[in-house]
């Protein structure tokens, strides 16, 4: 354990890679091509931490925006492919000194991310992250993504442990809604104070960090 809890639970991007500015230049062509205009607040303010269907949905209801879905994801998987081959999506600051913290004390991990499990386990392999987590909950395995509470109900069931006992960090407010709507203490992780100040958290940081530093005196108590 580590203060009351008995599990951390990670969001994947913007919380352990550093992947909101990879998938925003994505979107942003993708959208330039169909004479939309994505500018960076609105990508994280509005539509960071939400899955691919959401934000389609979200950029219909809220700005009129209407694409053929499946032309639209042909597109954006293309121009991701293309920045993989000439850039590294690296981890977010703190994470390894974290996760190291976490490990060494025995400490159960897991990853509860939007994106599709594939994509998930690509990245948690790449950067040798993926034998720390005893679960991986993507979108691939829930009927209802965050902001459903379902994907931490799911993993909280299969590590069999309440979700009281689990601490979840997450950097979007579709994140935080998820954790605190399935009764999960949550931690909002976000180095943007206008974002950083939504976040539906207990408590918020400025980076993983900060975090380490903040469990490191409680585990002291």
């Amino acid at each position: 354990m580590i203060g009351n809890w008995k599990a951390v639970l990670f969001d994947l991007d913007g919380t352990l890679i550093d992947s909101e500015w990879f998938y925003y230049k994505a979107w942003r062509k993708a959208l330039g091509h169909y004479g939309f205009v994505l500018n960076s607040d609105m990508w994280l303010n509005e539509l960071a931490g939400k899955t691919d269907k959401q934000t389609l949905e979200h950029l219909r209801d809220q700005h009129g925006f209407e694409v053929n879905r499946e032309e639209f994801a042909d597109l954006v998987r293309t121009l991701i492919a293309s920045q993989h081959e000439v850039e590294t999506v690296s981890l977010m600051p703190g994470t390894t000194d974290l996760i190291n913290f976490l490990y060494q004390r025995g400490v159960v991990m897991a990853v509860i991310t939007s994106s599709k499990r594939e994509v998930a386990t690509y990245h948690l392999e790449r950067n040798g992250l993926r034998h720390f987590f005893k679960k991986l909950v993507s979108r691939t395995d829930v009927q209802h993504p965050k902001p459903d509470p379902e994907p931490y109900l799911l993993c909280a069931e299969q590590l069999a442990l309440a979700p009281e006992d689990c601490l979840a960090l997450e950097d979007s407010v579709t994140g935080a809604t998820a954790a605190k709507a399935a009764g999960v203490t949550c931690f909002g992780v976000q180095t943007h104070p206008t974002i950083r100040q939504a976040l539906p958290a207990d408590r918020t940081f400025d980076n993983l960090h900060e975090v380490r530093e903040f469990l490191e005196r409680i585990g002291a108590n």
